[in-house]
């Protein structure tokens, strides 16, 4: 199946799912989160953030709280409804966007930072992915993946099961859904990043819920020789 067919269905998949899903981060600590987020993009308010697989906009609207410039962008128009609803109730100006599943309509070397939050799982096309993003960040920008994960297994279920899109072409079109957490940093170091790697984030869900915990894996772009000789 082609990724255009995939994301075409996958797509579909999240505009029903839309409702039940922005219920699920009401699990979690916002302002541990806040402070998390401030840690990892730094203290540079003017760099832009750009969350790809935004969904109901959790990570974007809370990036924007913050101060950064932030964009949404997602293949569900459904669940980025959520998002524009939320962004109005907090009070916060994130943009949203429907993009494609692969391509980004954005300049080279534009975005100082690309979030995600639980995207990585329902990634199609991952090695053409990653080489999009690392197109559009600007040289030292940075990835951050959040997802819940196993420190070692990452990504990969004890018992094997799969994802069930209800079709079992788009199912088998998640390429790494099942990685572990060293073919995940390979995917990004084979293309182009650098410093890749796993830092657990425990706290981050409330008290009381039986949730695996948070990790982020963090991937930069290099710069290059001209910014290394200008940055001394």
């Amino acid at each position: 199946m082609d990724t255009r067919s995939a994301g075409k269905k996958i797509a579909q998949y999240w505009d029903k799912r839309a409702s039940s899903f922005d219920k699920d981060h009401d699990t979690e600590d916002l302002n541990a989160w806040k402070t998390e987020l401030s840690r990892l993009l730094g203290f540079d308010r003017s760099k832009n953030v750009l969350d790809i697989g935004t969904g109901s906009g959790f990570i974007a609207n809370m990036t924007s709280a913050l101060g950064f410039p932030s964009l949404g962008v997602d293949i569900s128009t459904g669940m980025m409804e959520n998002g524009v609803r939320h962004a109005e109730t907090q009070g916060v100006g994130t943009f949203y966007m429907k993009v494609p599943e692969v391509e980004l309509p954005f300049m080279d070397a534009s975005i100082d930072n690309i979030v995600n939050c639980r995207l990585i799982w329902t990634m199609i096309a991952s090695d053409d992915m990653v080489s999009e993003w690392l197109r559009v960040l600007r040289p030292g920008g940075q990835v951050l993946c959040f997802n819940r994960l196993d420190p070692v297994n990452g990504l990969k279920k004890a018992d094997g099961k799969r994802f069930d899109y209800g079709d079992e072409e788009v199912s088998n079109a998640l390429d790494i859904d099942q990685a572990t957490t060293a073919e995940l940093i390979d995917l990004f170091e084979r293309n182009g990043y650098e410093g890749v790697h796993v830092e657990h984030l425990p706290g981050l869900t409330l008290p009381g819920f039986d949730y695996e915990d948070w990790y982020v894996l963090v991937a930069r772009k290099p710069y290059t020789a001209r910014h290394r000789a200008e940055l001394g």
